[in-house]
């Protein structure tokens, strides 16, 4: 009987579609083989490649596709996104140029091109690119929520933002992208009551969407609704694929009495958030018989000078668990970021304090001594950067240039905080004649860096990892805010319920620093040390 000959492209395609990978490339190959110049099967090999993370082998595929057909698209946008993923956006560009003048009528190169200029730190050749798209394809879905994104985290401007996510909305009521955003242009414009409608609404018609129960707990937190925002903030370990969620045996602590039992606290986030929620670790030790801390590896020191009875264990987060067999009385566990949801459902459980983490006190005293005998000024700690792109950078941060009415106060002596080389920073005040130590040295070790913020008389930084830890050692510290800052500094006031010791200098607008830096400078005129 005859059969048809295989179409090893057609097989290689539906077994892609059906996430069937390593069958896909079997398939893409095969094809290849019987017809060298198939570009087509290149390319979809080329995608499963990348896929499968064999980047040297998807840019092969993609460069031999590309020889046999100059002008094909998906070739094109394909090995740009390859080369925009591996860091080299220039070499991106060049492609999408190309991409642009073999398909003058497509949407798609455009919106790329916005992707990789807004990689590259070029915003505003990214939104001429977005708006490009939108001439071509005006109900183009990325372009639209890609420049919201630009007007609301890089720019500052939500009520921008809120036309373009209103826009998808419109289109696409299920767009999860676009509603969620759409939320947070809302809350940045102080509309509280709008926000908690607009994600009720989006709840009770998709229960299942837990980024609106996530965003909807970060507007509660952000008001001080402490109690309602701790149990939605549990939504954002089901998010799809912004789970931070980690995997113990041990049963999940729902708040009760722990009566005689051991419990581990296991971190999660990032550094600033694992040094925030400790401060609830001591009333956990009151309850527990037992304590064991799971914690970033470099807070591990830090963590167990400060809570001497419990045992610390400093780990990667993909590390083996076999260090539990040490602690056979183990039953209970808890994510460190779900303690405030049973210890600080109102603002009257945040606990006065003076500093729950412990400083190395001989570090200290050799700090206190080289920053000694500078004629009685002020020890101040300065950094201006904070977070990356992903996290509001670009509005949260200062400039070095917006720090020199700071640095030319009279009675303070400034020591450098920033992470990163800063050595043109230092040169330039020191061509100013304003003293700016610097130890680099000393910031890449967080245990050091908290000796060293121990040992100075104020702190004046940008939300960032050094806040954390001058708030959590009771040390002074002047935060200088954005307009619409994170959840943890609240939307008004100028003191936080985590850190007393800190206070907050916030935006009347966005992006007008100048108030801001005009009161610190005020305030430094005043201080003494003390």
């Amino acid at each position: 009987m005859f059969e048809a000959p295989v179409n090893w492209l057609e097989r290689g395609l539906a077994l892609a579609r059906a996430g069937r990978s390593e069958e896909a490339l079997a398939s893409f190959k095969r094809a290849v083989a019987a017809r060298h110049d198939d570009v087509e099967a290149l390319v979809g090999q080329a995608q499963i490649h990348s896929e499968l993370g064999h980047l040297e082998d998807a840019a092969d595929c993609f460069e031999l596709a590309l020889a046999f057909s100059p002008d094909h698209l998906p070739a094109l946008l394909g090995f740009a996104r390859l080369r925009r993923e591996a860091g080299d956006c220039d070499g991106a560009l060049v492609l999408l140029e190309r991409a642009a003048r073999a398909a003058p009528r497509s949407a798609e190169p455009y919106v790329e091109l916005g992707l990789t200029h807004n990689r590259g730190g070029n915003t505003r050749s990214a939104l001429a690119a977005y708006e490009r798209a939108l001439e071509l394809a005006p109900d183009d879905v990325p372009a639209c929520i890609n420049i919201g994104l630009i007007q609301l985290t890089q720019l500052g401007n939500p009520d921008s933002a809120q036309r373009y996510f209103e826009r998808v909305a419109v289109l696409q009521p299920d767009s999860v992208a676009a509603q969620a955003n759409l939320g947070l242009a809302l809350q940045e414009q102080g509309g509280f009551e709008a926000v908690r409608a607009h994600y009720d609404r989006l709840i009770e018609a998709y229960p299942g969407v837990a980024e609106y129960r996530w965003n909807r707990g970060v507007a509660r937190l952000s008001v001080g609704d402490f109690a309602r925002g701790w149990d939605d903030y549990e939504a954002r370990n089901e998010r799809p694929g912004k789970s931070v969620a980690r995997h113990f045996p041990f049963i999940p602590w729902a708040g009760g009495a722990l009566g005689g039992r051991d419990i581990l606290i296991y971190g999660e986030q990032g550094l600033g958030d694992e040094v925030m929620f400790a401060s609830c670790v001591p009333d956990v030790m009151r309850q527990a018989r037992g304590v064991v801390i799971e914690c970033d590896a470099r807070l591990a020191s830090l963590f167990q000078r400060s809570f001497p009875a419990a045992h610390v264990h400093g780990a990667p987060r993909d590390a083996s668990r076999v260090w539990l067999n040490a602690f056979p009385e183990l039953s209970v566990q808890v994510a460190c970021g779900s303690l405030p949801r049973f210890l600080r459902r109102s603002a009257a459980d945040f606990p006065p304090h003076r500093g729950y983490l412990v400083a190395d006190r001989a570090r200290v005293a050799d700090w206190k001594s080289r920053l000694a005998g500078n004629g009685g000024a002020l020890n101040v700690g300065l950094s201006w950067r904070g977070g990356t792109r992903k996290t509001r950078e670009e509005l949260r941060s200062l400039t070095f240039a917006q720090c020199l009415p700071w640095l030319t106060a009279h009675n303070c002596r400034f020591v450098c905080l920033q992470r990163g080389d800063c050595a043109e920073e230092v040169a330039a005040a020191k061509r100013l004649g304003v003293g700016l130590d610097w130890w680099p040295e000393a910031l890449q070790d967080t245990d050091e860096l908290a000796a060293l913020i121990a040992a100075l008389d104020l702190v004046i930084s940008v939300p960032n990892t050094n806040v954390h830890l001058a708030g959590a050692l009771g040390q002074r510290c002047w935060i200088p805010l954005s307009h619409a800052p994170e959840w943890r500094y609240a939307w008004r006031g100028e003191t936080m319920p985590w850190y007393p010791s800190a206070r907050l200098f916030r935006q009347a607008r966005s992006s007008d620093w100048v108030p801001v830096i005009a009161s610190v400078t005020a305030e430094l005129g005043r201080s003494e040390r003390r």
